[in-house]
Parts: structure tokens; sequence; C-alpha cells
């Protein structure tokens, strides 16, 4: 699963709203293998090393729908990692969810909140089922 499609990447359309999705909601990594690779140079970590671990990395475990899924810490202000020139991730670091959301311009005329589109393929419940095939398998 790979999310990097730069025909939604719009950095130019992000720029110019804020950034509102970051805002609103740090997006996830859908896929399991693509985080520790990027994070833990592919090193299968056990739940509670990867809990330990995230901190100094300023991300968070999402446990809400019963399977833990890591995402940026989470602020008053959104996102951990958005800052007043966009996200301070690197495209290749940032979440599966953030490089593949569909910019919808419409998200401008807004006051607040955000139009975009996630494909299915990248929503929360596909994560959760990902993360939950991944932890089961350790």
């Amino acid at each position: 699963m790979h999310a990097e499609n730069k025909d939604c990447l719009n950095l130019p359309l992000c720029r110019e709203c804020g950034g509102r999705c970051c805002q609103a909601s740090p997006g996830i990594w859908v896929d399991p293998e693509r985080f520790f690779a990027i994070f833990f140079a592919g090193q299968r970590l056990t739940l509670e090393q990867l809990r330990s671990r995230l901190p100094a990395l300023n991300l968070v475990l999402w446990e809400k729908s019963g399977v833990p899924m890591p995402a940026p810490r989470f602020l008053s202000s959104g996102c951990a990692f958005l800052g007043t020139d966009g996200c301070r991730l690197s495209i290749s670091e940032r979440p599966c969810q953030c490089l593949a959301l569909i910019p919808d311009r419409k998200t401008l005329n807004q006051e607040e909140g955000c139009l975009c589109q996630l494909p299915e393929e990248f929503s929360r419940p596909e994560a959760r089922n990902r993360w939950q095939k991944y932890w089961l398998m350790g």
C-alpha cells in the first residue's frame, strides 16, 4: 500500500488552506510495514517496545478502536507536525492518510472544516484491520 500519489498531493493547495485537515486530526499510518520501515529501519517491535519509543518521536498510539495504531500527537492547534510552513515531516515520512488525501479546492470557501476526501483503502476501518492483523502476527 503506497499512498505517495502525486495526483493527490497538492502542496500549494494545502499551504493555501493552512492544513485544515491537520488542524482537525492527524492522519495515521495505515500500513504497519511502511511505518516500521520509516521509523525503525524495518525492525519489528512489540507493542510495549513501540509504546515506550513513540513519545521521543512525537507520536502516540490511538487505541479508541480497540486496536493500537500510531499517529502524530494531537495538540490544541492540531497535528504536532503542523508548522507555519506546513508539515514538518518529509513527504516520505508522512502518514499514509495524509499522502492519500484528495484535496478539494472548495475547502477554501468554507469558514472551517475540510472537504478533502480519503480513499476507502486509507480509511480508519482499513487501518484498524491492517494493524489488527499486524499485532496478531506478532
